[in-house]
């Protein structure tokens, strides 16, 4: 995935064909990596049982908040006007801001959900877990959402495009 354009306000990214398979199957793992909402209150079991209708009230709402992300990401690339398979197999993506956040938003769910799914380690001490069979596709998720997410970041915070050359495909 690069940035190959920026204008007024629109990104636009290439991405090889690997890279764009890459991103989909990432994006259709969302639903493996649900996340509720943190408690109200951590103070005490008491608080938090006084509140339990206000802690339904946020976990419905940041359901409806991802669903609505989702939904606003799949229509993106589903979008022929926005994104679309160029002449030698690569993909172009054209992103305002607000797509682009919102794409950063889904993608870092998705990271957060594989990373509690992979028991919260800390990468930063050089705690990471054994890599086995059943924990593989959360380490994946975790790993692709990583890159997506740096580039996206970069995008926003005005790095320059890099050239735009055909892919090596």
């Amino acid at each position: 995935m690069k940035l190959i354009r920026r204008e007024a306000d629109c990104l636009v990214f290439r991405f090889s064909k690997r890279e764009y398979e890459a991103l989909m199957t990432t994006l259709r793992l969302a639903p493996l990596f649900p996340r509720g909402a943190e408690p109200i209150s951590r103070e005490s079991q008491e608080l938090t049982k006084a509140v339990p209708a206000a802690q339904a009230d946020l976990d419905e709402a940041l359901a409806d908040h991802r669903l609505e992300q989702t939904a606003g990401v799949t229509a993106l690339f589903t979008d022929p006007r926005r994104c679309g398979q160029q002449p030698g197999g690569s993909w172009q993506l054209t992103l305002n801001d607000t797509d682009a956040i919102r794409l950063l938003q889904v993608l870092n769910e998705i990271r957060v959900g594989a990373w509690e799914k992979l028991g919260c380690p800390d990468f930063e001490a050089e705690k990471r877990p054994e890599i086995t069979e059943e924990n593989f596709l959360c380490f994946w998720a975790f790993q692709l959402t990583d890159l997506f997410e740096g580039v996206l970041l970069a995008a926003l915070e005005g790095d320059e495009p890099e050239p735009d050359l055909p892919d090596d495909e």
